[in-house]
């Protein structure tokens, strides 16, 4: 299909060309008012040196407490894969003051859920102490319970953790709370050094890339620092970077939670810095894991001028770092902060400074944590929470894929197919859908898109096991059977809608088809949309997830239908209504999400069985309610939804004109002549 090819080829320069673009929220940036609404007794606010956070004093000029945005002391992403950046508010006493959500890309809020229940959510944490031990859900005895967002879960786990670590973080740097310690864990040593091709292929460095064209130097996109670093404490890594003596001298001065950094860099600009002087300190460059900042002098330097390794590139320059003065802990990410100048000409001595970082964590082969990682806590609870629905999701799933494979038996019996059809278009429905919310959706492949655009992190497609088992199941079936066995049978918003079909139907209501030379074209519409939806959500999240609401599932699912606004509940009305005279409206011509499924369905390796007779017969396309079915016989791969009613016309001898004149041909008298029709007749088709 030509069109389908152009449709495949902007997506691919789509997904290869796009960028995601996203402008930080500097405290700075908020009014005195939100600062005072997350701490009330503050009368004014003042900035401290070198931090992220405000000091607040109030009328008696005392400590009233600090306000911190969470984006400058942890990275918690939710459910759109971006951070939910809050205000968070501590007092001395190490109580939470208060909290608010400033922004924040989640899709079940943008147009779903009303912002109030998040608000709520949020406010159940002030006056709670940092350092209580709380729960989304059902609590221990050891903790206190918050009640989930229903339709929300992975957004409200993401903000618990997202307010405790940040008033965490705020008051271990306070001294009013006790200091994080480092996680346990060991550096992974190997007898045999690395090469650096494996170092990278292991993900050992971080890289820092900033533009000449960043720094408002010039236009170029040419590098004004290209950095690349690691923490080298490991053997088979620092000895091939500094060589072996280097390497057992640096190592032999290290004490309790110190580390060596390396830093190696191409570029026009340097990452030392052209005032830097002896017995000083690296203004340039600096770590950063949450709020503890670590910056290098003179007395923690030694000069790389040459990689040991064989296959090391040349760098500009390089340098091998000592981390005092912060213990950073290897085994949770940390930042390389690039602080760039150039004179701005606006006088002899002015200079203008442009901050750049980058987030790393060692691998799990140069470093690994013992016991639970705390990053994928979030994930690991809503695995945790949902455990009876996941047990309900498989029983399911695996009955419709026992079903598949054994269609032969299924399809024996047009009677026993329609039965089992009608009992798992309800099941789908009314417990994968009103029960479990199990509805998936193409906002899934827009983040997934997203993903490999931007910055992958898998954790968030861990996030929501439902949706995540769910995907697998359609991924395996997708290239076996096609998109059929989810649009036909699974999918809970398109069960819906085929028993509306058979409502109608039953209730003798007139039935509408459109046109062939129409439905020919509008066939194309859901391709288009999902074409539509691929470049807004690359430029925008936000925007792709509000043109993502021409699915009407989350107004379905997830909502009351009626409490939402007039625009989507008419909308969502006037699908119902047409489903009850035409069959499947908005999954034939609308949906993104069978749109983008049916692609790979044209690869799929497992079709309905076909006869050379099919050419010239129309039964089966006169039933064929999807109209996947040719008029040279053939069955449109992307059309299809394995109902399975061609099959079973395949093997009824009182529907298949093949079958039937071979029933007439076999009760005829046993002769050489009708043995010799009957194989003709085989042989034909």
């Amino acid at each position: 299909m030509p069109q389908i090819g152009v449709l495949l080829a902007c997506l691919l320069f789509l997904i290869t060309g796009g960028r995601l673009h996203a402008q930080a929220i500097q405290i700075t940036d908020l009014s005195e008012a939100q600062w005072k609404e997350v701490l009330p007794k503050a009368d004014s606010f003042r900035e401290v040196p070198n931090q992220p956070y405000l000091e607040g004093i109030d009328v008696d000029g005392k400590v009233a407490g600090w306000v911190v945005l969470s984006t400058d002391v942890v990275s918690i992403k939710g459910y759109s894969g971006k951070p939910l950046v809050t205000l968070v508010g501590l007092d001395p006493a190490g109580v939470i003051s208060g909290a608010k959500i400033i922004h924040h890309s989640e899709p079940i809020i943008l147009l779903g859920i009303p912002e109030e229940k998040l608000t709520d959510f949020v406010n159940f944490y002030i006056n709670k102490r940092a350092d209580a031990q709380i729960t989304v859900g059902t609590a221990d005895a050891d903790s206190l319970g918050v009640a989930a967002v229903s339709g929300a879960t992975v957004t409200v786990l993401a903000e618990n953790s997202t307010i405790l670590d940040t008033a965490r973080s705020l008051g271990a740097a306070m001294g009013i709370l006790e200091l994080q310690t480092t996680l346990p864990g060991a550096f992974v040593e190997s007898e045999q050094d690395w090469s650096f091709a494996t170092m990278k292929r292991k993900g050992v460095f971080g890289r820092l890339r900033v533009s000449e064209k960043q720094m408002a130097i010039s236009d170029s996109d040419d590098a004004f620092v290209d950095l690349l670093y690691t923490i080298a404490d490991a053997p088979q890594i620092g000895r091939p970077l500094l060589g072996e003596g280097t390497y057992a001298h640096l190592i032999g001065q290290l004490k309790q939670g110190e580390h060596l950094i390396v830093i190696l860099g191409n570029g026009s600009g340097s990452f030392k810095g052209s005032g830097f002087v002896r017995g000083g300190v690296f203004d340039r460059v600096h770590l950063r894991q949450k709020l503890l900042t670590c910056m290098f002098a003179d007395t923690d330097y030694t000069n790389l001028t040459s990689l040991v390794a064989p296959d090391a590139p040349e760098f500009k320059e390089g340098a091998v770092f000592i981390s005092r003065g912060a213990e950073i802990d290897p085994g949770r990410p940390f930042d390389l902060v690039f602080l760039g100048s150039f004179y701005d000409k606006k006088s002899a001595f002015s200079r203008e400074f442009h901050s750049f970082s980058s987030s790393h964590r060692l691998p799990k082969s140069i470093y690994r944590i013992e016991g639970p990682d705390p990053d994928s806590l979030i994930w690991r609870s809503a695995w945790a929470s949902r455990k009876f629905d996941l047990a309900v999701l498989s029983i399911v799933l695996i009955g419709v894929l026992g079903i598949f494979i054994q269609r032969s038996w299924l399809t024996g019996s047009v009677k026993r197919l329609k039965q089992i059809q009608i009992a798992v278009l309800l099941t789908s429905f009314s417990v994968l859908g009103l029960l479990l919310s199990a509805q998936p959706s193409i906002t899934q492949i827009l983040t997934l898109i997203g993903s490999i655009v931007g910055e992958w992190d898998g954790k968030l497609f861990l996030s929501e096991p439902i949706l995540f088992v769910s995907w697998i199941f359609i991924a395996i079936v997708l290239f076996i059977w096609g998109r059929g066995v989810f649009c036909g049978w699974i999918c809970p918003f398109g069960s819906l809608s085929e028993l509306l079909s058979h409502l109608g139907k039953w209730l003798k209501l007139p039935q509408f088809e459109l046109p062939e030379k129409w439905h020919l074209r509008l066939r194309y519409l859901r391709y288009l949309i999902f074409a539509g939806l691929v470049p807004a959500f690359i430029y925008s999240p936000e925007l792709g997830e509000k043109l993502a609401e021409i699915e009407p599932f989350k107004t379905t699912f997830l909502l009351i239908p009626w409490q939402r606004s007039w625009g989507f509940f008419s909308y969502w009305l006037i699908l119902m209504i047409l489903s009850l005279f035409w069959f499947r409206p908005f999954c034939r011509y609308l949906c993104p999400l069978g749109a983008a499924l049916a692609l790979p369905s044209f690869f799929r390796i497992s079709a309905p069985r076909r006869r050379k007779f099919c050419t010239s017969c129309s039964i089966c396309a006169d039933i064929c309610e999807p109209k996947a079915i040719r008029p040279d016989g053939k069955i449109d791969p992307m059309e299809c939804l394995n109902c399975m009613h061609c099959e079973a016309n395949y093997y009824a001898d009182e529907i298949c004109p093949p079958l039937i004149g071979l029933k007439k041909l076999e009760a005829g008298p046993d002769d050489s002549e009708r043995r010799k029709r009957l194989e003709d007749y085989k042989k034909r088709t």
